[in-house]
């Protein structure tokens, strides 16, 4: 007799989500005590955008478990249809529910998706698991998930590329404790993306190329798409197109940032100010947000009403904070109009980036202020933004000692 493998043997690292539909309150319970043991990890989920929020960029794929009724076609035939629709980001495991041999085989062809009997669980789930691979279960030596920082403008014009420039470029700097590893800066403002300007490099991401066919896209690809600058920050940008309005969609970005969380210790994202079906879910993903503005009044408003959105769209346990780009300081050091961000953010605490004639300089040479004027006071405002995002890197949260 073939004996099952001892739980505690196998780690799982990938994340798991237990599916909050199909099942009563009571036999979710029941199922979630009989798997908790065995997957210490799991989270419930009340719906597949949530699962693409949460784990779109963990390095690997996403697995859900998702009970049906007995004896319920229409629950499997949904599964079916829902796993079909996501193959590569998420694995179903569909469990209980009496499922015919013809089912059984249309849940095979998805290629993403498998069942389990409610009494063979939590083992045959954790084999499940075990069988797609490293990425799934393994005795842990999964690479630990990058640091994604997102940076999000209130409005065109406040310098939103600018500060991710240079904050990707001092993560580069991070050593010791705080080292994230290799960088990559992800513009996707696709319209009138200009972070190649800045550094003078020319865009090579086509995005056009991977829109209809996100499965083209591999390391080799992914080399091509890729620019570099001579800091050793690598850049993702497409080349501008003003007349090109078409959503790059979940599924592309989602195989995007597979790739990339299996290369870059550190992804900085630029988002535009135009929203998107996948704006969400790279929020969702992101250890640090920054809502970047200008200290106007119509300009703090505009910081207030996009911080308050993107708090709507993240747990409440994720790291949010404004940054005031191009703030003016008097001869004692005060900020300017300091009553007026006091009145309007309340008892937030912005990040203030001051103005600098040197970074008009640094925008018209295509070069850094951070390489080019390291002593530059607005480089050691930003120096602070760096610092809380390298703050917030699974890798040294993981390695922090606990208070």
């Amino acid at each position: 007799v073939l004996q099952r493998p001892i739980m505690n043997e196998v780690k799982i690292n990938a994340p798991v989500y237990l599916l909050q539909v199909g099942a009563g309150d009571a036999k979710l319970d029941a199922i979630e005590q009989k798997i908790k043991a065995a997957i210490p990890g799991l989270t419930r989920a009340s719906g597949i955008d949530e699962v693409h929020k949460r784990a779109m960029l963990a390095g690997g794929r996403a697995y859900l478990l998702a009970p049906v009724r007995s004896n319920a076609a229409e629950d499997v035939a949904k599964q079916i249809d829902l796993a079909a629709g996501h193959r590569g980001d998420i694995f179903f495991i569909l469990i209980g529910g009496a499922l015919s041999g013809g089912q059984y085989k249309q849940l095979m062809a998805a290629g993403n998706a498998d069942w389990v009997a409610e009494d063979g669980l939590p083992h045959e789930i954790v084999e499940i698991i075990a069988r797609q691979g490293p990425e799934g279960a393994s005795p842990a030596t999964q690479t630990e998930r990058p640091l994604v920082a997102t940076f999000v403008p209130s409005a065109g014009g406040v310098g939103n590329a600018t500060l991710a420039i240079e904050t990707a470029i001092q993560l580069l700097r991070f050593k010791g404790a705080k080292a994230v590893g290799k960088v990559c800066l992800v513009d996707l403002d696709f319209q009138s993306s200009h972070v190649c300007d800045h550094l003078d490099i020319p865009p090579k991401f086509r995005v056009d190329e991977i829109i209809d066919a996100p499965e083209r896209l591999d390391e080799e690809l992914l080399e091509a798409f890729t620019s570099r600058h001579s800091s050793g920050l690598d850049v993702l940008a497409a080349p501008r197109d003003g007349t090109n309005v078409r959503d790059l969609g979940v599924e592309p970005l989602s195989v995007l940032f597979d790739l990339l969380a299996r290369r870059y210790g550190a992804v900085v994202v630029d988002l535009p100010v135009t929203r998107f079906s996948w704006t969400g879910p790279v929020l969702g993903a992101s250890q640090a947000i920054l809502v970047v503005g200008e200290n106007t009044i119509p300009g703090l408003h505009r910081t207030k009403e996009t911080l308050e959105a993107v708090r709507g769209e993240v747990s409440a346990d994720a790291q949010v904070r404004v940054a005031i780009n191009k703030g003016e300081f008097g001869l004692t050091g005060r900020l300017a109009r300091a009553d007026h961000v006091s009145r309007v953010l309340g008892e937030e605490k912005p990040f203030v980036v001051r103005r600098s004639a040197n970074a008009l300089e640094c925008v018209n040479i295509g070069a850094p202020i951070t390489v080019q004027h390291p002593s530059d006071r607005a480089v050691k405002d930003i120096a602070a933004i760096a610092d809380f995002c390298a703050s917030r890197s699974p890798a040294i949260l993981r390695k922090a000692p606990k208070a």
